[in-house]
């Protein structure tokens, strides 16, 4: 009876001694949100959402509960150090501290799951041209950087059990349909990183690469424009210990696991002093502004994540660029500021946006009925 008494008492005590010290603790330690999301707040009660209510203060409770962190942190501790393996489906843990995403398409691309047929590729083709020629007929250029998944440019730490069905991908793919049946001017690093391996391209615990990666996209993009591009061998690279990366950090990787380093490029335009600024105030539309730049078009840029590590960098080679995230662009914004180059940024993983891109893109500096309908439907 004592002892079942005391296990029950143990139970309540380990639910309620962390709120009670909690109070006490939180101002020592580090609560920032890593996680990616957002995290639930406490709902209103309306009739709208009566029914919801229960569930929606169980996922604010969740999110919010005393030392949720560290013991998330302990419990990747627990699986990483005695099984080796991490609890989160969208993360694989590959070879040498190496982290790979099993989110979107990235699997099925690097195993060649999900190639596209000829039809599809023509069909891509085409839009691609057609939004070529649609910005051509307004005096603008037009460029397209494919960036590749980290998972084939560092295949070799992927785990033996992602076994590759095809040693052509849909980035080959892509790359030789918009090469072949295209006039658009291309930046496809790939091949650049796979034949170069005396440096980090990419994050290891990351999704994304790094910014020596961005650079080398980015001096591309300079060369396709008929700019004079950079070597990565007349610029400074150092590496330095980072933090967790986005992968570390959707399964709260505890630091003394992670092996991961950051770069920065030196001596590139170091004179050039760029201004930025972030009118709309949600980091989906960046103006970056430098006079003494040597290239004084104005380039619009349509991008997802990937160039994010690019703007520091080809933002001193323009005069102005306009950074536009795919989920926060609006074709009126063209309009406003017009460019004299169109930039569009896309991941591998991310390819089936590409037509729905390109008719985006497309919809500024229309004059049909069409697109006039479009532009004003909200």
């Amino acid at each position: 009876m004592k002892m079942k008494k005391w296990m029950i008492g143990c139970f309540w005590g380990l639910l309620v001694l962390p709120n009670l010290i909690w109070p006490l603790a939180s101002r020592y330690l580090e609560e920032e949100n890593t996680e990616n999301r957002v995290m639930a707040r406490f709902p209103s009660v309306s009739r709208e959402n009566l029914s919801a209510y229960p569930s929606e203060v169980e996922s604010y409770i969740n999110d919010h509960a005393a030392f949720r962190s560290q013991f998330l942190s302990l419990n990747a501790g627990i699986n990483l150090g005695l099984f080796r393996s991490v609890d989160n489906p969208e993360v694989i843990r590959g070879k040498d501290g190496w982290y790979f995403y099993n989110g979107g398409a990235s699997t099925a691309d690097y195993r060649g799951q999900n190639l596209y047929s000829q039809e599809e590729l023509a069909a891509i083709a085409a839009k691609i041209e057609e939004t070529r020629l649609h910005f051509e007929n307004q005096g603008i250029e037009f460029a397209v950087i494919l960036a590749p998944n980290k998972e084939e440019i560092y295949s070799e730490y992927m785990p033996e059990a992602y076994t590759r069905l095809s040693e052509c991908t849909r980035y080959d793919q892509m790359e030789q349909v918009i090469r072949e049946q295209t006039q658009a001017k291309l930046v496809a690093p790939k091949d650049y990183f796979l034949e170069n391996r005396e440096r980090l391209w990419y994050f290891k615990t990351d999704t994304h690469w790094n910014e020596a990666g961005g650079f080398v996209a980015g001096q591309m993009l300079v060369e396709e424009l008929g700019g004079d591009g950079v070597s990565v061998d007349e610029v400074v690279i150092p590496y330095d210990y980072r933090g967790p990366g986005d992968l570390a950090l959707l399964f709260h990787m505890p630091e003394h696991f992670l092996e991961d380093y950051f770069c920065t490029v030196n001596g590139y335009y170091d004179e050039v002093a760029v201004e930025t600024t972030d009118p709309v105030g949600d980091g989906m539309v960046i103006r970056t502004s430098a006079p003494d730049a040597p290239d004084k078009r104005r380039v619009a840029f349509y991008r997802d994540s990937f160039a994010t590590v690019m703007m520091n960098k080809i933002s001193k080679y323009f005069q102005n660029i306009d950074y536009y995230h795919w989920q926060g662009f609006e074709p009126r914004y063209l309009e406003e500021n017009p460019p004299d180059v169109v930039v569009y940024e896309v991941v591998e993983r991310e390819f089936e946006r590409i037509l729905s891109d390109m008719d985006k893109l497309t919809l500024a500096f229309s004059e049909t009925p069409y697109y006039t309908e479009q532009v004003q439907t909200p």
